[in-house]
């Protein structure tokens, strides 16, 4: 009998769950129908990729056990893979197997104790005793009173973790009896089982993550170590991460590298797992704090820095394929899965946070980083060393608001310097180079922030290399060294009091030229068909021309959790569009969890900075026919189109004026843009709690004449109704681009694919199937009825501190799907 597998989803994108388990779930359905297993899918994210493939099984329903169950019964499910859907998928598997016994499906990809290790420290403690490893004291409690008992018997701080919940486990930290009679109650409340573990803090000591994977034979690979540069105590998601690991010592990474193994061994995973470390400065003692039995944002930091195949990897190996033998896609040579990657270079992870666009609509969080998640997203850098790639990070994090500036951070008083250095904020890696600047010895600083002071050395050479730079203009022995560690075209011109122009053309005339390094996971040992890029200023360039019918793909950059999803599941459909239409595809993004980035995407893909000297750099080597940009990046457009580039802007709207103060839903009528006239096709609504959409009984014919500008560009668009006013009235529309959020909503419903049609238009291959489909929008009838993007604030208040209401429709976190029949 063929194996009938469900891929359990994530659901609703949120903290801890962004796009990395939907670039882990595309690509292994794609290895899964290769093997010709049947594939399914259940999920309720309306952002979902995977649940847009035509070849498989798409169940869209709420991620509860009673769906789950219901679903194994009615689809003959033989096999579970719980390992691309967070832990809202490792919380859901437990339960079936809770439920079921023996007569639940075949688990592919982790165990059930490794899944209740992930689940309770408690349970995760008594396990590592048995294996003879180190792990964090911690106690259970099952109500308030033996919160307090455990936490007097570990003494202060403690953090308490709740047991089983719904998404990722929040930690929450007491640092006494009154913190822990705040958040005990929470904590509890948190838990689908009413228990919570009470751990014994470590707070200070540096936080490691080894990927490791174990295959049928007991042979293990280490894929990749992160280390944070902030310790334990803030969370690790706020933390810039870094890969690989610098500052540990040969014998303790061993010693971690062979704790993971027996981790492994001990919980009998075959596939992947990741092992978190605590290890404390003074002696490189050690304790294990977690395990992650499925694809999280390190083994996606890990895929993206080493471009080795984990996914394809990992689907083997759960499978029961040998490492040496795992299939894998052809661009890999044989044995590459059987080798631990080697690097060459450092690839860092930059958290991005919201708190700035929060003040924009006058609400006020508290932006102090703890063990509670507070970023919305992430963006990477690469480069030769760990200047470079910091400040190719902190670029792509497109900081473009006063908070960063250098006058804010001159502003703050040694008082506010030191309480910000102790307990860091969101603009924490400015606030450390302000601190040198001041003449803070790395030693004080080490002291106050416990982070490593190899960390602080990388620092002081920034600031070093800006001042050579400041007091050394268009020398073009400073420019070289500026270039080689990452400085833009950019700031080189603020600090020359020049423009970018200049310095360009300077650069240029003088022979300081880009080169571009692959990522080979072999690190060069086998030929490989390597396809990903970062830049550098060195002498070889790795890189030469895809060819001539190649578009070039701008990404959406940095995610802002549900728009950010909505913008990468649009990027991901328009380039798999332009590959199915013949088109070599080069993709440029800088998000290590972009679904833009699964590799049956791209042809070739840059891991660089969306600003404009960095996209420029790839246009040069590549020369492009077409170039794709969202239509939010106003500059970049209008640069490309400065020099005679082919730019077809993706409309997108980032959000709709709020609806907070509205009466009632907004009204909207929604269009499709075939570059020379508007078809009506759809009818929603909008409030601050949802988004619905339907197909009309009727519209009107609405005879419009398209404004001059982008709207020109086909895709798809909308206008308002005033209050009261008749969708088969006479409209004077002011038209707007639809955001991404909305268009994932439609396709889905409808069961059209919009943006796909759109760019065929874009680049004149539109079909007769097209024109037919325009002209018979009365007649067709879509796959749903109705459906509603639903938004659930409940996380993002609680992440954010957030009290009273808030605008979500600016952030579409916590969206879910519910489609009517």
């Amino acid at each position: 009998m063929k194996e009938r597998v469900l891929i359990i989803g994530s659901g609703p994108n949120g903290f801890g769950r962004e796009t990395e388990g939907d670039v882990a779930a595309y690509q292994m359905a794609s290895a899964l129908l290769d093997r010709h297993y049947d594939v399914f899918l259940i999920d309720n994210n309306p952002y979902s990729f995977t649940a847009s493939r035509p070849d498989i099984d798409v169940i869209t329903a709420d991620l509860t056990l009673d769906n789950v169950l219901a679903t194994l019964e009615s689809y003959n499910i033989t096999a579970i893979v719980p390992t691309v859907g967070s832990m809202t998928a490792i919380n859901l598997t437990a339960n079936v197997v809770q439920s079921l016994g023996d007569q639940a499906p075949k688990l592919f990809g982790t165990s059930y104790p490794a899944m209740q290790a992930a689940q309770n420290t408690k349970y995760l403690q008594e396990r590592l005793e048995q294996l003879n490893l180190p792990a964090v004291q911690t106690r259970l409690a099952t109500n308030a009173g033996e919160v307090f008992d455990a936490a007097r018997e570990l003494d202060f701080p403690v953090v308490l973790r709740p047991i089983a919940t719904p998404g990722p486990a929040v930690r929450l930290q007491a640092d006494d009896a009154d913190d822990l009679d705040q958040i005990a109650q929470d904590a509890l409340r948190q838990s689908l089982t009413h228990q919570v573990n009470v751990d014994k803090s470590i707070r200070g000591y540096r936080e490691i993550a080894l990927v490791v994977m174990r295959d049928c034979r007991d042979t293990t690979l280490m894929i990749g170590g992160v280390e944070d540069l902030d310790p334990v105590g803030v969370h690790s998601a706020d933390s810039i991460a870094i890969t690989p690991i610098q500052t540990l010592s040969d014998p303790i990474t061993e010693t971690l590298r062979t704790a993971a193994f027996k981790v492994a061994r001990g919980f009998k995973v075959e596939g992947l797992l990741e092992v978190r470390f605590a290890v404390r400065p003074e002696d490189e003692s050690y304790v294990i704090t977690r395990i992650v039995p499925y694809y999280d944002r390190k083994a996606a930091l890990i895929t993206a820095a080493t471009g080795y195949p984990l996914v394809p990897v990992m689907t083997g190996v759960m499978l029961g394929e040998r490492l040496d033998k795992v299939t894998l896609p052809g661009i890999y040579a044989n044995h590459t899965a059987l080798l631990e990657p080697t690097m060459d270079h450092i690839a860092i992870r930059f958290p991005v946070f919201a708190f700035r666009e929060l003040e924009k609509a006058d609400i006020l969080t508290a932006n102090r980083l703890d063990t509670v998640q507070k970023s919305v997203g992430a963006t990477i850098g690469v480069g030769r060393s760990v200047e470079e790639a910091l400040e190719k990070a902190i670029r792509a994090a497109h900081f473009n608001n006063v908070s960063f500036s250098p006058t804010v951070m001159n502003a703050l008083t040694d008082s506010e310097l030191i309480e910000q250095l102790i307990h860091p904020r969101d603009n924490r890696i400015f606030v450390l180079m302000e601190a040198i600047r001041r003449g803070y010895t790395v030693d004080e600083l080490a002291e106050l922030t416990k982070i490593d002071p190899f960390y602080f050395y990388k620092i002081e050479q920034i600031m070093t290399l800006e001042q050579s730079v400041r007091e050394h203009p268009w020398d073009i022995e400073t420019l070289k060294a500026a270039k080689y560690y990452g400085l833009s075209d950019g700031l080189v011109a603020r600090l020359w009091n020049t423009v970018y122009d200049s310095v360009r053309r300077y650069r240029w005339d003088n022979n300081v030229l880009p080169t571009y390094k692959a990522f080979e996971p072999s690190a060069g040992e086998f030929p490989e068909a390597v396809a990903q890029f970062y830049s550098t200023f060195e002498d070889e360039n790795e890189s030469e021309r895809l060819g001539d019918h190649t578009a070039l793909i701008i990404g959406s950059g940095a995610f802002r959790l549900g728009d950010g999803a909505a913008a990468s599941y649009v990027e991901a459909t328009v380039a798999d569009e332009l590959k199915a239409l013949g088109w070599q595809t080069v993709l440029v993004n800088n998000n290590p969890h972009d679904l833009l980035f699964v590799p049956q995407l791209g042809d070739k893909r840059y891991f660089e900075p969306i600003e404009i000297s960095d996209v420029m750099n790839v246009v040069e080597i590549e020369q492009p026919s077409q170039v794709f940009v969202p239509g939010n990046r106003i500059k970049l457009i209008q640069s490309l189109r400065a020099v005679g580039l082919n730019v077809q802007v993706i409309p997108h709207e980032k959000y709709l004026p709020s609806t907070m103060a509205a009466d009632g839903a907004t009204s909207l009528i929604n269009y499709f843009c075939d570059g020379q006239a508007l078809y009506p096709v759809a009818i929603s609504e909008q409030s601050n709690e949802q988004v619905t959409v339907s197909q009309p009984k009727k519209i009107t014919e609405v005879s419009l004449n398209l404004p001059e500008g982008d709207f020109r560009q086909p895709g798809l668009y909308q206008s308002q109704l005033s209050p009261g006013q008749l969708v088969g009235t006479d409209l004077d529309v002011q038209l707007r681009p639809m955001p991404f959020v909305q268009v994932a909503l439609l396709e889905k419903v409808s069961g059209y694919a919009w943006m796909r049609m759109a760019i065929r238009y874009m680049v004149g291959q539109e079909t007769q199937q097209d024109q037919a489909h325009l002209l018979g929008l009365k007649q067709w009838q879509w796959l749903h009825h109705r459906g509603t993007l639903k938004y659930v604030d409940d996380e993002f208040i609680e992440h954010m501190h957030i009290h009273g209401s808030f605008d979500n429709g600016r952030f579409a976190i916590g969206a879910q799907l519910i489609l009517d029949d």
